[in-house]
C-alpha cells in the first residue's frame, strides 16, 4: 500500500516561482488528508553518492533531485510529483498499488509523477543505479526510468494505454497524469528547464505534449471522422486551410499518392 505522503525537492535555495507555488497549493487543497514534505539540503544529505554530490557542485538542482527522489521514496514510500504538477482529483484511490507511473506521451513512460510502497524493488531499481555512477552525466532521469521500465517491467512504451507490469508496477495513460485536459488528474506544466522549450511567454513543449494528448483521444473516437466532417464542412467552425495548414506538405503529398493508388487498384 502506498502511504499518503506527497515528497518534493527543492535545491538549491531559490525563490519559488508563483507556477510552483500554484501547484503546491493545489496539492493541499486536493489532498488535506496527505502528508506533504519538502526535502532541501537541510534535511537530504546531498553528499550520499558521487552523482548528487557532482550534481549539487555544478548546480544542477534538477538532477540532485533524481537521486534524491529515489532514495526518499524506497525508504518511505509515498508519492512524488515534480513542483510544476498541478493536481486535480484526489490520489486515493490509487493507494491499494504497489507501484504506479504514468505516460508523458506515446514513446515516454515518465518520472515527472510515480507512486511506491515503502521499499518496492522499482524505487531500489532507480537508487542503485545513481549509487553505481562515479561519474555526473547530464541525462534526463525520465530516459533512465522509461528504459528500466521497458528492458526489466515489461512495458511497452508504444502503447499509451493502462499496463499491468511486473513487480505490481502499473502503467497509466497520458490522460491520467500529464496532459492539461478538463478532467484529469494531474496536469503537468512542462516548466523544467532540462527540455529547453519552456518560458513564461510560451511553453512549447507542453503545447506540443497536449496536442499530441488531443490528436490520441481525437483517433480513439468511434465517429471521430464523422465528428471532424461535421466540424469542417457541415458546421463550418473551422476552414479547412486552417487545418491543412498545420500538416506538413510532404505528409500530404504521401496521404494523396495513396489514396489515389487505392482508388485506381479499385477500379
Amino acid at each position: 500500500m502506498i502511504p499518503k505522503k506527497i515528497h518534493y525537492f527543492w535545491f538549491g535555495r531559490g525563490e519559488k516561482s508563483p507556477l510552483v507555488k500554484h501547484c503546491i497549493e493545489s496539492w493541499q487543497k486536493i489532498q488535506p488528508d496527505f502528508e506533504i514534505i519538502e526535502w532541501t539540503e537541510d534535511n537530504f544529505d546531498v553528499n550520499q553518492c558521487e552523482f548528487s554530490q557532482k550534481a549539487y557542485e555544478n548546480k544542477k538542482w534538477a538532477y540532485v533531485s533524481d537521486f534524491a527522489r529515489a532514495k526518499v521514496l524506497f525508504e518511505h514510500g509515498g508519492f512524488y510529483l515534480d513542483t510544476d504538477m498541478e493536481l486535480k482529483l484526489p490520489l486515493n484511490e490509487f493507494l491499494e498499488n504497489q507501484a504506479i507511473c504514468g505516460f508523458e506521451m506515446k514513446g515516454i513512460p515518465y518520472s515527472a509523477f510515480w507512486a511506491v510502497e515503502k521499499n518496492h524493488e522499482l524505487a531500489k531499481d532507480i537508487l542503485q543505479y545513481y549509487l553505481d555512477k562515479n561519474t555526473f552525466e547530464e541525462i534526463p532521469n525520465t530516459h533512465i526510468f522509461s528504459d528500466l521500465l521497458v528492458k526489466k517491467y515489461g512495458a511497452d512504451a508504444e502503447k499509451d494505454a493502462f499496463q499491468e507490469l511486473k513487480f505490481g508496477v502499473k502503467l497509466f495513460p497520458s490522460t491520467y497524469f500529464s496532459l492539461d485536459l478538463p478532467k484529469n488528474y494531474i496536469a503537468h506544466h512542462f516548466s523544467g528547464s532540462w527540455h529547453g522549450a519552456w518560458s513564461e511567454e510560451k511553453n512549447t513543449y507542453k503545447n506540443l505534449v497536449n496536442t499530441y494528448g488531443l490528436m490520441k483521444l481525437f483517433s480513439e473516437i468511434p465517429d471521430g471522422k464523422t465528428n471532424v466532417k461535421n466540424v469542417v464542412y457541415n458546421h463550418q467552425k473551422i476552414e479547412i486551410e486552417k487545418v491543412l495548414n498545420q500538416i506538413p506538405l510532404s505528409y500530404l503529398v504521401k496521404y494523396l499518392k495513396n489514396q489515389i493508388f487505392k482508388k485506381l487498384k479499385i477500379k
